[in-house]
C-alpha cells in the first residue's frame, strides 16, 4: 500500500466514523420529566418566540413615539436650469433675461412646545407594551396547560399500556394452563378455546394503545417546539401523582386577579380611555417653534445687459437669504365641534367593553366552578376505584386458586381479570381525570407564573 492508498484509507475510516457518531448522537433518547419538558416548551415554542417578537415591536414602537418630541431637522436643496431663456415685458418691449439657473439651499429646524397629543401617544405605547407582555404571559399559560395535559395523556396511554400488557400475560398463562389441562384430560376443550379467545383479543386493543403512545407523544414534542424525528422517553407514570389527589376545597385561592383574559381587557380599557384623551386634545391649540436658514445661488450667462446694452460677463453669485426663526400657534376652531361624534364613538366602545368584561368574568367563574367540580369528582372516582382494584386483584387470586384445586370453573377466572383490568384502567383515568382538570384550573385561575 503506497502513501496515497494509505492517506485515503485513513480519511475514509474517519469520515464513516463520525458519520456513525453523528446518527448515533440524533438517535439519543431525550429523557422528559414534566418539568423539563415545560422548560423546553417554554424556550423553543414557536408561540413564544413569536410572543417575544412582539415586545421587542412595540419597543420599537415606543422609541418611535419618544423621537415625536425630540427637534426635527431637515435639509433641502434645489436646483433649476433654464432650458429656455426668461423673458419679461417693459413698455412694450420684450427683453430676454441672461439668468441661466438658481439654486436653493436650506435647513430647516421644528420643536414641538405644547402638543399634548404627543405625550398622550407616549402614554399610549407604554400600555401597548403592557399588553404585548399580558398577551405573552397568556401564551406561557396556554401553553403550560396544554404541554402539561399533553405529558398527562402520555402516561395515561403508558400506563392503560402497561395494565393491558400485564392481562395480557396472565391471559397468556391461564391460556397454557387451561391448554396444559385439556391435554391431560382434567379440564375441557371449551375452557382453552375460552382462554385462547380471551388472550387473543387483548391484541387489538393493545395495538390501538401503543399508536396512541406515539401520537400523543409527537402531539406533546410539537407542543414543545421539537422535532418529532427526535426519540423521547416519558418518565415517570401517574401513581406519582396520586399524592396529588386530595381535597380541593383549600387547595386554590379562587380570584380572578390573575386571570389574563380579564388583565388584557382591562388594559384594552386604559388605552380606549386614553385615546379618549388624544381626541379631547383636538381641541386645544398646539405650539410649535421653527427656524430656517437659506442659502441661494443664480447665475447669468455671458451677453449684453438687457436695459443697458453694454456687454456683461458670465456670473455666479451666491448669497444668504437670512436665518429665520419663531414660533407658529394652532387653534383648532371647528374641531371643537366635529370632534364630538368620535368622542362618543369611543365612549361607546367603553361601554362595550365593560359589558364584555361582565360577560368573561361569569363564564370563567363558571369554568373556575366546572373544573372545581370535576376534581371532586376525580378524588371520589379514585378511591372508589383503588378499592375496587384492591378487591379485583384479590378476586383474582381466589378464582384462580380455585381453578387450580378444581373447586372452581375457569369462567370464573376470566370474569375476574376482566374485572382486575377494568379497576386497573378506571385507577388511571380518574387520575388523569382529576390532573387535566387541575391544570384547567390553573389555567383559567393564570397564576402559575405569577
Amino acid at each position: 500500500m503506497n502513501f496515497k492508498q494509505l492517506t485515503l484509507f485513513i480519511a475514509l475510516f474517519f469520515g464513516v466514523t463520525g458519520l456513525f457518531q453523528t446518527k448515533g448522537q440524533q438517535s439519543d433518547t431525550l429523557r422528559l420529566d414534566l418539568n423539563t419538558a415545560l422548560q423546553i416548551a417554554l424556550s423553543e415554542s414557536p408561540s413564544i418566540r413569536v410572543a417575544e417578537m412582539e415586545i421587542q415591536r412595540v419597543d420599537y414602537s415606543k422609541q418611535a413615539a419618544w423621537n415625536n418630541i425630540l427637534p426635527s431637522l431637515s435639509a433641502s436643496g434645489q436646483y433649476a436650469h433654464y432650458l429656455r431663456p426668461g423673458t419679461m415685458s417693459i413698455g412694450g418691449m420684450v427683453i430676454e433675461m441672461p439668468t441661466q439657473f438658481n439654486a436653493t439651499m436650506g435647513l430647516n429646524l421644528s420643536l414641538p412646545l405644547f402638543v399634548p397629543a404627543l405625550w398622550h401617544s407616549i402614554k399610549m405605547t407604554e400600555l401597548d407594551m403592557q399588553l404585548a407582555v399580558e398577551r405573552a404571559m397568556a401564551s406561557r399559560v396556554q401553553l403550560r396547560s396544554d404541554v402539561t395535559k399533553a405529558f398527562y395523556g402520555v402516561l395515561l396511554a403508558q400506563d392503560s399500556h402497561a395494565s393491558l400488557m400485564t392481562a395480557y400475560s396472565l391471559a397468556k398463562d391461564a391460556f397454557e394452563q387451561a391448554n396444559k389441562r385439556f391435554e391431560l384430560g382434567l379440564g375441557s376443550e371449551f375452557d382453552a378455546i375460552s382462554a385462547q379467545v380471551q388472550m387473543t383479543n387483548l391484541q387489538p386493543t393493545i395495538l390501538d394503545v401503543e399508536m396512541g403512545i406515539n401520537q400523543t407523544i409527537m402531539m406533546l414534542q410539537i407542543l414543545m417546539g421539537m422535532e418529532t424525528a427526535q426519540p423521547i422517553k416519558i418518565i415517570g407514570n401517574l401513581a406519582d401523582y396520586k399524592a396529588d389527589i386530595s381535597n380541593v376545597g383549600n387547595l386554590f385561592d379562587l380570584s380572578m386577579n390573575n386571570n389574563s383574559d380579564l388583565r388584557q381587557l382591562d388594559i384594552q380599557e386604559q388605552q380606549l380611555q386614553r385615546a379618549l384623551m388624544i381626541q379631547r386634545t383636538q381641541k386645544l391649540p398646539t405650539l410649535v417653534a421653527f427656524g430656517s436658514y437659506t442659502y441661494a445661488g443664480t447665475g447669468n450667462k455671458a451677453g449684453n445687459n438687457p436695459f443697458t446694452g453694454q456687454p456683461m460677463d458670465a456670473t455666479r453669485d451666491w448669497f444668504s437669504q437670512g436665518l429665520l426663526g419663531g414660533v407658529q400657534l394652532n387653534i383648532p376652531l371647528s374641531g371643537i365641534f366635529t370632534n364630538r361624534a368620535n368622542e362618543r364613538q369611543t365612549q361607546n366602545q367603553i361601554q362595550q367593553l365593560a359589558t364584555q368584561r361582565n360577560a368573561l368574568e361569569q363564564s370563567l367563574n363558571l369554568q373556575v366552578q366546572t373544573a372545581l367540580n370535576n376534581m371532586e369528582r376525580a378524588v371520589q372516582q379514585a378511591e372508589a376505584a383503588r378499592g375496587n382494584q384492591d378487591m379485583a386483584q384479590r378476586g383474582y387470586e381466589i378464582a384462580l386458586k380455585r381453578y387450580e384445586v378444581g373447586a372452581g370453573v375457569f369462567i370464573e377466572t376470566q370474569n375476574a381479570l376482566q374485572q382486575l383490568t377494568q379497576a386497573q384502567l378506571s385507577y388511571h383515568q380518574a387520575i388523569a381525570n382529576y390532573l387535566n382538570s387541575k391544570a384547567d384550573l390553573e389555567r383559567t385561575l393564570g397564576y402559575s407564573f405569577r
